[in-house]
């Protein structure tokens, strides 16, 4: 597990994730601004999809569970334990997204049009969950509703 810089230990840190994560994120990005695929171009998407895999199990572990993020989030503010269900659920559709996607570059009749969309479109649901884990975030620490 990825070890988090001192002074980043705060809970917008593990929001967006760490470096590992974003990184990978524009690395596997990198992949999908090249032109018209050539042979080599789905090894190159698959040798980037690993790493953005792994990443995303990191951020997985840092967020989920007893010690983790949502956890956290949970406690201090109990009235976004749905949200939060909600962010789980998102990171099962990600994972799967992503093995699906890891599937379909191995198979070498796999249409790279196809994979480039698939990829796409994972990329998009990461981004829109980020995005969601960011303002659930905010709302437990910086939206005062008072009474809690």
């Amino acid at each position: 597990m990825q070890v988090q810089p001192a002074g980043l230990s705060r809970p917008w840190y593990a929001a967006t994730g760490g470096v590992g994560l974003s990184e990978s994120i524009q690395a596997f990005t990198q992949v999908l601004r090249t032109p018209a695929p050539d042979s080599g171009w789905r090894k190159h998407l698959s040798g980037r999809l690993d790493p953005l895999r792994e990443a995303f199990a990191e951020y997985r572990a840092a967020t989920e569970g007893a010690d983790g993020l949502y956890a956290q989030v949970v406690s201090e503010a109990p009235r976004l334990a749905h949200e939060v269900d909600g962010l789980v659920a998102e990171h099962g559709a990600l994972d799967r997204a992503m093995a699906n996607l890891a599937r379909q570059a191995a198979e070498a009749s796999a249409d790279a049009e196809t994979l480039r969309r698939g990829a796409q479109d994972m990329l998009s649901g990461l981004t829109k969950h980020r995005q969601h884990v960011a303002d659930v975030v905010y709302t437990a620490y910086a939206v005062d509703i008072g009474g809690e």
